[in-house]
């Protein structure tokens, strides 16, 4: 990567893994930070599930908003679970089609802390606060598809 290059920093980890919290801080020092939660938040879905053709269309917006970014030269942090390789493949090859670097941070914490931080933020009302039965949050991790060695990612431990 260049220097002077705009970065990409692609986040994966389940909920409550300290994802957002690590994109807040880029987008402090100048990030553009796209984060699927706060598109739905801000399209009115505060209490439901959209519809898959909404999902998809605000979707298409979070990778126009990418493009835009980078054509003005500024970093992106792709603020979503990626918890699905081929969404991680998709974002990659977006990286690599605009001619930019990325890093792959993957962001974990055992079950009872991230459950902890789940159970914490169940009961405020905003775009970054899913609402998530201890069930749910498990059959999440559960099926959670970790990065393999093949895609060079760094760890990070929240916990």
């Amino acid at each position: 990567m260049l220097a002077g290059m705009p970065k990409v920093t692609l986040l994966c980890g389940p909920a409550g893994s300290g994802k957002t919290t690590h994109a807040l801080k880029l987008e402090r020092r100048g990030a553009v930070r796209l984060s699927m939660d706060e598109a739905v938040w801000d399209d009115g879905w505060q209490q439901d599930e959209p519809p898959q053709h909404r999902l998809d269309e605000l979707y298409a917006g979070l990778k126009r908003d990418f493009d835009e970014a980078l054509a003005h030269g500024k970093d992106v942090v792709v603020d979503l679970s990626l918890a699905d390789r081929a969404v991680r493949d998709e974002w990659r090859r977006l990286c690599g089609a605009a001619g930019v670097g990325y890093e792959l941070l993957v962001f974990t914490a055992p079950f009872d802390v991230l459950w902890q931080r789940v159970k914490q933020r169940n009961d405020r009302h905003e775009a970054n606060a899913l609402r998530l039965t201890e069930s749910r949050l498990r059959l999440y991790v559960d099926g959670f598809d970790w990065p393999g060695d093949d895609e060079d990612a760094e760890v990070v431990s929240t916990g």
